[in-house]
């Protein structure tokens, strides 16, 4: 036998556990829709309010001088196109920046044109380049310093060799990373390492000069990636769980008894369900007309739960709650339990009481919060004419208005004192009436599907 001490030692550990799991799954479930999160930073938000630039900066320059900016003649063909017997050619330079403590995945920047213009080139990684023309969408993704123009599908200029993707306003080209040139991930800060940061380049012409002013119509997307070792709240929980860890083998080793504390792990997996289960024949106990009545509620109610797409964790949280939803009938006296004659004011007061004194009896059940507020709304109509609150609709919480339609059923489908069971006519004809009165219009349609189908079943 485990000591005393030492039992009350291993409870308050697999108590621990359970909060540290819990911490760990919350921790993790952050950090990962952290990293899922997609991000856009507006260019032009970010040329309006520098100080946004503080965590991901853009810089687009005009690379300027004579390699950086020029005049080409068209072709006669290509002036027939374009309208136009020469453009201007610019050299842009985009230097992104990673100056969070995270890693930058998934990136790509988009610019849309709020000009006519043409690209010639992109270096580094590929690009869609986005046409709308006569409503509709052409779109084609290159590497344009290795295609040729038998590869291209979308609008083009060609003149003098060259080949020129006309952009209108509107139009769109996106820019994704090369992974050759490292450009993903852009690592995170951090103390003495170099910074993190991405360069691309392309080459646009136009009628005028295009100018960086005239690509800040456009967006950075991206995602954040957080190694969990960056969350303090995971390294604290290491240290808690090495602590903790250190506890467990100290008291095994005392007691050197790990079969028996292996039995205690599976008892109280069984315990929860074990103790509902008695405690809910206390008190059908109290009234022999109603014995089996909240294994039977409980059962119903499941059903009607996975009837209705509940997932299993919630059919089971279901399943106790109806198993306790009567739980408040054990302060009431037994005269006015089974009673078989019609009652007084006075004692269906006291009848209806059971619904508060059994939220008053779970409220402190924390593991299934919902239980105690089945007890309490499980007589509330859906019509807002129940009780104890008058609680009406969606207002109502959900596993009550299943419990209310699996208790009324198992009230028609048994014999009680002052009447016997009604038949199957009755109690559909009773259910389909009272959908959006006394029961939820989808609670009510689960239930009569499982009754056209046999899954739940009339007394012989």
């Amino acid at each position: 036998m485990i000591s005393k001490k030492n039992r009350l030692n291993f409870v308050f550990l697999f108590i621990a556990f359970f909060f540290i799991v819990s911490c760990f799954s919350f921790v993790f479930i952050r950090n990962d829709r952290f990293n899922r999160k997609d991000r856009i930073l507006n260019l032009s938000t970010l040329a309006e309010f520098p100080e946004k630039q503080s965590e991901i900066s853009v810089l687009i320059e005009e690379r300027g001088g004579e390699s950086g900016n020029w005049a080409t003649a068209l072709s006669l063909e290509a002036f027939e196109k374009t309208g136009c017997p020469i453009l201007m050619g610019n050299t842009f330079d985009v230097t992104i920046e990673n100056k969070t403590p995270y890693e930058i995945t998934d990136w790509n920047i988009a610019f849309t044109m709020d000009k006519l213009c043409y690209i010639e080139s992109a270096w580094c990684g590929k690009v869609d380049i986005i046409q709308q023309r006569n409503g509709k969408t052409l779109a084609q993704n290159f590497n344009l310093r290795t295609y040729n123009s038998k590869m291209v599908k979308i609008d083009y200029v060609e003149t003098n060799g060259q080949i020129l993707f006309p952009l209108e306003k509107g139009d769109v080209f996106v820019y994704y990373p090369s992974l050759e040139e490292k450009e993903v991930p852009l690592m995170g800060t951090a103390p003495n390492k170099p910074k993190s940061f991405a360069k691309l380049g392309f080459i646009l012409y136009g009628k005028d000069i295009v100018s960086a002013d005239d690509l800040l119509h456009g967006e950075l997307t991206f995602k954040c990636r957080k190694r969990i070792n960056q969350d303090p709240a995971f390294l604290i929980l290491v240290y808690i769980s090495v602590i903790w860890a250190f506890s467990l083998v100290f008291l095994l080793l005392s007691e050197g008894r790990i079969n028996e504390i292996e039995q205690i792990e599976l008892r109280d997996k069984k315990m929860i369900q074990e103790v509902m289960e008695t405690f809910s024949g206390f008190v059908d106990a109290k009234d022999p007309y109603t014995g089996g009545h909240s294994i039977r509620v409980g059962k119903y109610s499941k059903q009607l739960a996975e009837e209705m797409g509940l997932d299993k964790k919630q059919c089971q949280q279901v399943f106790y709650c109806g198993l306790l939803h009567d739980c408040g009938k054990i302060s009431i006296h037994d005269d006015i339990l089974s009673k078989p004659k019609r009652l007084t004011d006075d004692e269906f007061s006291i009848i209806k009481s059971h619904t508060i004194r059994g939220f008053e009896i779970l409220s402190g059940l924390t593991a299934i919060p919902e239980a105690c507020m089945v007890a309490r709304y499980h007589h509330e109509r859906y019509d807002g004419k129940g009780y104890p609150d008058g609680l009406a609709g969606n207002a109502i919480p959900l596993y009550a208005r299943i419990t209310c339609l699996a208790d009324a059923f198992d009230a028609m489908n048994s014999n009680r004192c002052y009447r016997n069971h009604m038949g199957p006519d009755m109690i559909i004809k009773q259910i389909s009436d009272n959908a959006g009165r006394q029961f939820d219009p989808d609670v009510a349609d689960a239930m009569l599907r499982l009754l056209l189908r046999g899954e739940i079943v009339f007394p012989e």
